[in-house]
């Protein structure tokens, strides 16, 4: 359909920076034009890039929650889960986690792309919750190795977003005289 999404951003940023900016007088609204024209500039780099990083940051949870279930599951096996860690009880809470996307999910379904993302993203958080509680308990290295994995995961995430979120690294507070 014409005018494409990024033509339409693309005209919004042209008259904001061309014809409104330019006779804006007060340095306040000025400034707020500005932030207007990052977040449009945000809104493209997001539409062009949101679904492909949406997918690959899936995926990478994904497999690490996967490697994380199967270390839990033979530390249990190892230790007969007695004591503190119950690895099993590890295993048990992030094996939901483990079932795979629906493949018959549409390409252009963000809603339910970014769905599965949540689940996966909820899934990191309680593997999280369940190490620290682990760590007050005496933890150990396997608590420790597992923490790592899963903060290089977060890591990722982090640098994976930064392009998408970068044009909003901005404060809004009034400028300085």
């Amino acid at each position: 359909m014409r005018p494409t999404p990024d033509e339409l951003l693309a005209g919004l940023r042209l008259s904001l920076n061309e014809t409104l900016l330019p006779k804006v007088e007060d340095r306040w609204a000025r400034y707020v034009g500005t932030a207007m024209d990052l977040v449009i500039e945000h809104l493209r780099l997001r539409l062009a890039g949101e679904r492909s990083v949406l997918d690959e940051d899936s995926a990478d949870m994904a497999a690490v929650l996967a490697s994380v279930i199967g270390r839990a599951a033979a530390l249990g096996a190892r230790s007969g889960d007695s004591g503190h860690p119950r690895w099993g009880e590890l295993a048990e809470l992030l094996s939901p986690a483990a079932r795979p996307a629906d493949d018959d999910t549409p390409r252009d379904d963000l809603a339910a792309a970014t769905a599965r993302n949540e689940r996966l993203r909820g899934s990191v958080v309680a593997a999280m919750h369940w190490l620290d509680e682990a760590e007050a308990h005496g933890g150990g290295p396997d608590v420790e190795e597992l923490r790592d994995e899963l903060l290089r995961l977060t890591r990722r995430q982090v640098d994976r977003v930064t392009g998408l979120v970068e044009p909003l690294f901005m404060t809004f507070g009034p400028v300085a005289k």
